[in-house]
């Protein structure tokens, strides 16, 4: 523990954070092995506590090499959460540097900056990968604009972003989250352990900022018809056919449920993994194929988001593709609205962020980001080609959702500009029309004046019509000259 405070500097909320958990949140969370053996698959074993995982560290069937089997000793643990006890044990017997587990801590979209090395941006024992997601989950309590954000009820520092029904986007909550990875150096017998962090599910209750009270969740909506529910999630296997035994054929279509990382990995790898595992980022393979698919059914959602935002009458599944943009004028984004510019500009800044979080990704996995950096790429750090192949669809469609923003921020601000444009010309016809009136008047007044002098032509008295003999065909001439000049005008404009 006097290890971790030692980083305080570098990871002062994770540190404060540790120091304040109580004896229950020690053991909030989960933590499973898996042990890896030559000719068989893998093998679960879930831990009930912490006391649990250390009896199973201290045991002498936990050496290196399973001397009854002659088989070295490969094993994979799994944390959910970030409980102290758990986190000590683990780091103390494994010799895990604590920045592993601190750089895990911090929310994703925060502000922070130490959750990854610069000064080596890509290993072979570790990497840390950020995605987000969305949850077909509910607060419980009633929809305030001014309270959108939850804090997860857990360890690990977390936040659930909601819409209201009344918002300009009605959806899905979407919460930022972390995946971490570290594995010791294998030794010369083959044996290795590693470690992968995990985040937990929006379950239960979340945390309301305002109030710090615990707020419960729903999984089933007031109104399940008001939100679109969409499967987004691409198939994880490439299958060419299928096995020649019927009875696998269940297993070849066996998906994930995309709801708990920790259940997904751990059912994946003891289901798929058939062949030896031997290297410590061959045990994560299922893992970083679960990232690939959630961010890309995240990408998937956002892009849905901006076809629904444009007309409320509008189907995102409905029109084609070269048809996005063509009834611009008839959509809710034709009229100025603040809350429509701060979600275009808030949409643009976000997408080149999130487009930047993916390129940090894959230098995080070695993998090359440009086409530059491709034709340069050492072929050993290509390790897969579905990695690589899976990241740059992630690219692809983030950069094709960036493009759809910007064309919608483009298309809004062109279309609001020239908008007041003519209002401010119609304005300015409306105020020439005036100044025209007020111009037939003046000779009126003249003449009013001049007649005003004497007391014989006043209102009332016997040669008051005179007034009106000189002022009415004045009036006349005037009106005539106007109405010529607009007809002339207006014979030119349709020439």
């Amino acid at each position: 523990m006097g290890l971790i405070q030692d980083r305080k500097a570098f990871f002062p909320n994770f540190a404060e954070a540790l120091r304040k958990q109580s004896p229950s949140d020690r053991e909030l969370g989960r933590c499973a092995v898996l042990e890896f053996q030559d000719k068989c698959g893998p093998t679960s074993k879930t831990f009930v506590d912490s006391v649990e995982l250390r009896q199973y560290l201290l045991a002498p069937s936990s050496s290196p090499t399973v001397r009854s089997k002659g088989q070295p000793r490969r094993r994979l643990f799994i944390l959910e959460d970030l409980p102290c006890n758990h986190i000590l044990t683990l780091g103390s017997r494994l010799r895990a540097p604590p920045s592993f587990f601190a750089g895990h801590y911090d929310d994703p979209a925060m502000s922070s900056f130490n959750h990854r090395c610069p000064f080596k941006r890509w290993s072979r024992s570790q990497f840390r990968i950020r995605y987000a997601t969305s949850n077909r989950v509910e607060v419980d309590q009633l929809p305030d604009p001014s309270n959108t954000i939850f804090a997860f009820n857990t360890n690990v520092c977390r936040y659930l972003h909601t819409y209201g029904p009344q918002d300009l986007i009605y959806d899905e909550a979407r919460s930022h989250h972390t995946i971490s990875f570290w594995s010791s150096s294998v030794d010369s017998d083959g044996s290795w352990n590693a470690v992968l962090l995990v985040d937990p599910a929006p379950v239960g209750y979340v945390r309301c900022l305002l109030t710090m009270h615990l707020l419960p969740l729903r999984t089933q909506l007031r109104d399940e018809k008001s939100m679109p529910r969409h499967y987004l999630f691409p198939e994880m296997e490439l299958l060419p056919e299928l096995p020649e035994e019927v009875s696998e054929w269940a297993y070849a279509h066996a998906h994930p449920h995309y709801k708990s990382m920790f259940d997904d990995i751990l059912n994946l790898i003891t289901s798929r993994c058939r062949g030896d595992i031997t290297d410590p980022m061959a045990a994560v393979e299922i893992p970083r194929k679960l990232v690939i698919g959630i961010n890309i059914a995240f990408l998937r959602r956002r892009f849905l988001n901006l076809l629904r935002i444009q007309r409320s009458q509008f189907k995102p599944m409905g029109p084609l593709r070269h048809n996005y943009l063509s009834s611009f004028s008839e959509s809710s984004l034709s009229t100025w609205h603040h809350q429509f510019f701060n979600f275009i500009v808030g949409s643009c800044a976000a997408m080149k962020e999130f487009c930047r979080e993916m390129d940090e990704n894959m230098v995080a996995l070695g993998l090359p980001v440009s086409a530059t950096e491709l034709a340069t790429a050492d072929c050993e750090r290509i390790s897969a080609q579905w990695e690589f192949d899976g990241w740059r669809s992630v690219q692809d469609l983030a950069r094709a959702v960036e493009g759809l923003t910007q064309s919608l921020a483009m298309g809004y601000l062109q279309y609001i500009t020239i908008q007041e444009a003519r209002i401010s010309n119609m304005n300015a016809r409306s105020l020439s029309r005036i100044t025209v009136l007020t111009m037939l008047f003046i000779p009126l007044s003249t003449v009013a004046s001049i007649f005003s002098m004497s007391g014989d032509y006043l209102p009332g008295s016997a040669k008051s019509w005179v007034f009106w003999a000189v002022a009415i065909p004045i009036l006349i001439i005037l009106a005539s000259i106007y109405w010529r000049q607009r007809m002339i005008c207006n014979f030119g404009a349709s020439r």
